[in-house]
């Protein structure tokens, strides 16, 4: 009886080792190591509201090496309602990349809603967010937007070692 309990509680302990390993790993702020990034990604919504779970974001991953900057710029080519259009950009101190091709509903950001901030910027045709990243330590960000309603909205990103 004292060997099942024994071995039961090894077997637990091992299990949450384990599984505190892989989340540790998977929360992990150094993805990889940092890379330029050049595309162009789009989309639209019915809706502006970052709770709502259908709202389609946009996000851009990205890790800085120790005692390097990167400028991170997101153009406006194309947005609903013209000059009178824009979208907020959020910012999260962490990688994620867990939508695809650098797309996702907001309902697949519920898991980390919590470290998602407001980076007090806004993205308009003519006004791109632009903004240095980068310190004396490895770090990682991932930035979000959200597609504005009314119509296709287009964005170029572009991320370089300043």
């Amino acid at each position: 009886m004292n060997r099942k309990i024994l071995a039961l509680m090894i077997a637990v302990v091992v299990v949450c080792l384990l599984a505190f390993s892989a989340i540790a790993l998977s929360l992990s702020p150094f993805q990889g190591t940092p890379e330029e990034l050049d595309f162009t990604v789009s989309g639209t919504n019915e809706c502006l509201r970052f709770l709502n779970s259908t709202v389609s974001t946009a996000y851009v991953p990205f890790v800085t090496g120790a005692n390097e900057n990167w400028q991170l710029t997101i153009n406006c080519t194309k947005m609903p309602g013209g000059t009178n259009g824009w979208t907020d950009v959020y910012i999260c101190r962490g990688y994620w990349d867990m939508g695809k091709n650098y797309t996702c509903m907001s309902e697949d950001l519920y898991p980390i809603l919590k470290e998602i901030e407001s980076a007090d910027a806004q993205i308009r045709i003519g006004a791109p967010y632009i903004a240095i990243f980068g310190g004396a330590i490895p770090q990682s960000y991932t930035v979000f937007f959200i597609f504005p309603p009314g119509g296709q909205a287009t964005f170029q990103v572009i991320l370089k070692q300043v």
